[in-house]
């Protein structure tokens, strides 16, 4: 048996309102399940009027409640963007919510515009990535205390651990030792 997968690269027509843009968008990923579709990826892009899904996460979050069988993935989650401790945490928790459905794809991002928003300079794009991979996993299969110093990102968690009252401990994903990850 062949699975096969579906990339959304929302090419939205500027002219239409987003949210109609975003309803077309979940009918195509309810369709590819009847299908018979085994996974469904989302983009991540900030600046763009035809591309933009700037949280992925929440997108599949709401195709969670209208799939049942679906692998679904963001594709990349854009890592310069974000700091890795939160990045850890959300996916973790989508994770728990898809009951183990969840993909992941990390990578740099590819629209210019979206470096010079969130004043990245492009040149450190593909190190923050790697760094921003390292802490991730490291959050994901390891327990505090936390001392992680990056060249961009630091995390830092000790000094207020209490085990004994839940504080401290950080959420790791259902699906061990992680969501199955690809990294373009």
């Amino acid at each position: 048996m062949i699975d096969y997968g579906m990339f959304l690269m929302p090419v939205h027509d500027p002219a239409k309102p987003p949210g109609q843009c975003y309803d077309e968008d979940m009918e195509l990923l309810v369709r590819s399940e009847e299908l018979g579709f085994s996974e469904f990826w989302i983009g991540e892009h900030h600046s763009s009027s035809y591309e933009n899904i700037v949280m992925p996460e929440i997108f599949i979050g709401k195709a969670l409640g209208l799939t049942s069988r679906m692998r679904l993935g963001a594709a990349p989650v854009c890592l310069p963007y974000h700091h890795p401790a939160h990045v850890a945490g959300r996916l973790a928790f989508l994770d728990h919510l898809s009951h183990g459905r969840l993909n992941i794809c990390f990578g740099p991002g590819a629209i210019p515009t979206d470096l010079e928003m969130f004043g990245i300079r492009p040149e450190d794009s593909g190190a923050m990535v790697g760094e921003a991979i390292q802490m991730i996993m490291t959050l994901w299969t390891t327990d505090p205390p936390y001392d992680i110093n990056g060249r961009f990102w630091q995390v830092h968690v000790g000094r207020e651990v209490r085990e004994d009252l839940g504080v401290g401990v950080y959420l790791k994903p259902l699906q061990k030792p992680h969501p199955p990850l690809s990294v373009p």
